[in-house]
């Protein structure tokens, strides 16, 4: 098992978890960034799955950074710069 101090709000398990909680999970569990690995067997799982602590990012900061000419530009077009110019 695997022991974990959530560090925001969760839902793990079907139970909520509030910051400074601590949960013991399987080891195959994967960690979310919310998860502070605090036993050797957390910290080898974060280090497997390229665990990164911090905040998940907003959907919505992601979509409104967007630059208008790529919306609705495949991710292709985007990449090469041929991406949906309007006249």
């Amino acid at each position: 098992m695997a022991r974990y101090e959530i560090l925001e709000k969760a839902f793990i398990n079907n139970r909520i978890y509030e910051s400074g909680e601590v949960v013991e999970l399987a080891e195959t569990v994967t960690p979310g960034p919310f998860m502070k690995p605090l036993d050797a067997a957390a910290k080898k799982r974060a280090k497997e799955v390229g665990l990164v602590l911090g905040p998940m990012p907003d959907p919505v900061d992601q979509i409104t950074s967007m630059k208008v000419e790529t919306i609705g530009a495949s991710p292709q077009d985007v990449k090469s710069g041929m991406a949906a110019v309007s006249n």
